[in-house]
């Protein structure tokens, strides 16, 4: 699934897209680092141990049959009803993270990777991380100056209960750590890791234009990304909108 850069990147640019509901934007933009933090939350299962069906509402290999933040909302109700600003801030992030990844596993992983035989398993395996690390180191160059003291001053209060104030807090300290001012992706090694490559081996991947169009480009085109990204943030747009209308309305209502 796309990386914490990429899910701030498109943090980043909800927060001043005007398709977005000026009071939601007003809202957004007042609590920047809780938001931020709830665009990276579902990732903290990395570090805690959760499963995945636990932080993203949906497991690998079964179909997705209901937006995941709709699963996340049935099962854990109160987040309809946000204790403050911030929090409902952190929730709209986490819907807009798990609406990306949906739509990057509907329209990207499953017909593309998984359905479609071009090379073998193991390298369109291979080449989902290098497509993943393409825009993640791309998506770090784009992140702006602000994001590393505003998602620093993002402090949880109870805001999840299935996952911990600590758990956040240290994913929130690992990206900080990442993105501030002299701050150096870890990427490379934490992939690196997970499928066995060594980074200086992606590296030169990476940097190699007749290996990347050969490996990747060929098969999954430029044009091809572009357009399941501009899916995947129109959905994510979309979805963080409803579910800030509902909470509105639901908190409404309690009134």
């Amino acid at each position: 699934m796309p990386t914490p850069f990429t899910h701030l990147e498109i943090a980043q640019r909800l927060l001043r897209d005007e398709e977005v509901p000026q009071l939601m934007r007003e809202i957004l933009d007042a609590q920047r680092g809780a938001f931020l933090l709830g665009s990276i939350a579902a990732d903290a299962r990395v570090g805690s141990g959760l499963p995945r069906e636990k932080t993203h509402f949906y497991a690998y290999g079964q179909p997705i049959v209901e937006h995941p933040w709709r699963v996340m909302v049935q099962q854990n109700p109160a987040l309809l009803h946000p204790d403050n600003a911030a929090h409902q801030a952190f929730v709209a992030g986490y819907v807009a993270h798990l609406s990306v990844d949906e739509t990057w596993s509907k329209e990207m992983v499953g017909p593309h990777f998984v359905l479609r035989e071009w090379g073998d398993r193991m390298l369109r395996f291979y080449m989902l991380h290098i497509i993943l690390i393409y825009m993640d180191e791309r998506d770090f160059a784009l992140l702006e100056n602000w994001q590393s003291a505003s998602l620093q001053q993002a402090e949880p209060q109870h805001w999840l209960d299935f996952a911990s104030d600590n758990d956040l807090r240290t994913w929130r300290d690992l990206i900080y750590e990442q993105i501030k001012p002299d701050g150096i992706s870890h990427t490379l090694d934490i992939f690196g890791g997970r499928i066995g490559k060594q980074p200086e081996e992606m590296r030169i991947f990476l940097d190699s234009p007749q290996e990347m169009q050969a490996g990747l480009w060929d098969n999954i085109t430029p044009d091809l990304l572009a357009e399941v990204e501009e899916s995947m943030y129109a959905h994510a747009r979309t979805q963080m909108t409803r579910y800030f209308q509902e909470s509105l309305q639901a908190m409404h209502n309690e009134g």
